[in-house]
């Protein structure tokens, strides 16, 4: 019996371990303890199912067991706020008032794309909309706007697509809006900088490009009736 629980408690480690160094993105809604806990007890309940040669109370014993570790750690997380970062992390800052934070997504093993994603769910399609972004410890974004000056009509309304990410071209979305890649490396370099030295570019319809260098301000330029279509 006792090496049941062990066992169980081994492999709530192990798992707890393996997915805080996964990174956020690998996490739902639960807090990273609370996913352990269920993975671990889905798989305990299968085994005594699956093998008959497993005694029931095994699998008890081991799903209580994990119920008592659950309630363990959050009483001693409730007294220990160091334990509480360990076990759950701590809320991540990604956007600023100078834009993306570059090193904080690596440090969550994240890219700008899963960002852009996070960004168009919370219902933000442009760097430029944001004041704050702050990755939740359930994975979740928390999103500050600027403020709106004005209120949009349909024809100022655009989507601004990622044709340059980490200092990479991405063939699908210059398709988007059939952009030529040279007048794009030509209007970068009248601003004075490179493909290579940015993190984020983007540009909508309307002609609004917003370059993103890595570790830097954000900066956004309107080349309007200068787009080039291929």
């Amino acid at each position: 019996m006792l090496t049941v629980i062990i066992r169980a408690i081994i492999i709530f480690v192990v798992l707890l371990v393996v997915i805080r160094m996964m990174g956020k993105r690998q996490i739902g809604e639960m807090e990273p303890f609370e996913l352990t806990i269920t993975l671990v007890i889905a798989e305990l309940a299968c085994i005594p199912m699956a093998d008959k040669s497993v005694p029931l109370t095994f699998g008890i014993v081991s799903i209580l067991t994990m119920y008592v570790v659950h309630q363990l750690i959050i009483l001693l997380t409730r007294r220990s706020k160091k334990l509480q970062n360990v076990l759950s992390g701590t809320p991540v800052i990604v956007i600023d008032k100078n834009g993306i934070k570059y090193q904080a997504l690596k440090s969550m093993n994240m890219q700008v794309y899963d960002l852009l994603q996070a960004m168009r769910t919370a219902g933000y399609f442009s760097v430029d909309e944001v004041a704050y972004a702050v990755f939740e410890t359930n994975g979740q974004l928390s999103v500050i706007p600027y403020p709106k000056t004005k209120q949009g009509n349909e024809d100022e309304v655009a989507l601004p697509v990622p044709v340059l990410v980490d200092g990479e071209w991405s063939p699908q979305d210059l398709k988007y809006y059939s952009l030529e890649k040279s007048f794009l490396e030509e209007a970068l370099s009248r601003n004075g900088v490179r493909a290579e030295e940015l993190l984020l570019v983007t540009i909508d319809d309307n002609g609004k490009m917003l370059i993103h260098p890595k570790d830097k301000k954000y900066f956004v330029v309107n080349i309007g009736g200068e787009v080039h279509y291929g």
